[in-house]
């Protein structure tokens, strides 16, 4: 474009001019970016959390949506009908501590059918690998358990501060934030549960309570597999080692969501049994079928002793620490819209299950 012999070409080279003009063009294109996702950041986290859920649980969820209206974040909402779960005096503290707060959806399902069907469970593979799991069911889990008062169980809490909600309300409030260092709100109570009920049926157990998410959520894993190996190390009689977290689906704008299941006319808060895998060697996690193996029979126990207990088994090319022991699992009890008494519950539940499972090795 320019005439070299004319004495045309500017000062600054046209390559250079180039280069900054792509870089204009990126900082503006990131800027209408940046604007345009933070106007639909609610909906981009709902469309994450959904990958944990397998297809048929995708649908129901949906049709659940469409069945709730969304409430308008500058309306109140109306309060009468949604408080019936809740006696009269929890209802006038809550009006009186959040009067001039919005209120937002819960959505109440029961998360059973999605992935692969197998007698009375379920299980989402979302790994290619060819999974049978009546083959699987039928070997035997490289678990040596003992009664000998030894102890055979270690539960831990990578993300420990998890809270739940307080009360069955229908909804939450703006200001909810299901975090808590309180032992008596979070995931450690869940824990205790477990623990308390594996005690009772003659299975000694050690309940680790640190927190590995506080300072930083960051980290958290590395945390935790340094509290799990020194634990073992300290105690090399353990067999079994439990993750225990709580789960969250859903945001404002649609509606948290609540996985339940009734056991004796009572509501607890449903699992989801974690296992992964490590399909070409890059995690370093040899023999997962073995955690696989575990994982599948809880799965069936929950669902042969409490029907319904269980969402559909997450099987992933993942790790989650698992690999540290042959009968490592991560159990998600609940969401962040069960409340704590519908999860503790669910703890004692799944210690009798856990307890039926290792009797059986």
């Amino acid at each position: 474009m320019f005439n070299k012999r004319k004495g045309n070409i500017p000062n600054i080279p046209i390559k250079i001019i180039a280069l900054l003009c792509s870089i204009l063009s990126v900082i503006c294109f990131s800027i209408r970016l940046f604007s345009v996702v933070k106007g639909k950041k609610e909906n981009i986290e709902l469309f994450a959390a959904e990958f944990i859920l397998p297809d048929a649980d995708k649908a129901s969820l949906q049709q659940e949506m469409k069945k709730t209206s969304k409430p308008n974040n500058k309306t109140k909402i109306s309060s009468s009908s949604e408080l019936e779960n809740s006696t009269s005096s929890e209802t006038k503290d809550e009006n009186n501590n959040h009067e001039n707060e919005n209120k937002y959806n819960i959505i109440e399902s029961q998360f059973s059918e999605g992935g692969i069907g197998y007698d009375n469970f379920y299980v989402k593979n979302s790994t290619g690998y060819d999974l049978n799991i009546g083959e699987e069911l039928s070997k035997k889990p490289d678990i040596n358990f003992k009664k000998d008062g030894s102890p055979q169980v270690l539960i831990v809490h990578t993300h420990t501060s998890e809270s739940y909600m307080e009360n069955d309300l229908g909804f939450y409030y703006e200001s909810f934030y299901p975090r808590s260092t309180d032992n008596e709100k979070n995931v450690v109570k869940v824990g205790n549960a477990i623990s308390n009920k594996l005690k009772e049926n003659g299975i000694e157990t050690i309940h680790d309570t640190t927190y590995h998410d506080i300072p930083s959520y960051n980290g958290s894993y590395s945390r935790s597999s340094a509290t799990i190996n020194n634990i073992l190390e300290a105690h090399p009689s353990i067999q079994v080692v439990l993750d225990i977290h709580r789960d969250s689906i859903g945001n404002n704008e649609n509606g948290k969501v609540k996985p339940t299941f009734k056991v004796n006319g009572q509501k607890a808060a449903q699992i989801m049994v974690v296992s992964g895998c490590d399909l070409d060697g890059s995690m370093d996690f040899p023999d997962w079928e073995y955690n696989l193996r575990f994982a599948l029979r809880v799965q069936k126990v929950a669902e042969t002793l409490y029907p319904g207990m269980t969402r559909p088994m997450s099987f992933g090319e993942f790790r989650y620490n698992m690999n540290i022991t042959h009968g490592s699992l991560l159990i998600e009890i609940g969401t962040d819209a069960n409340t704590l008494d519908e999860a503790v519950r669910t703890g004692g539940y799944l210690g009798n299950v856990l307890t039926n499972v290792l009797n059986d090795l």
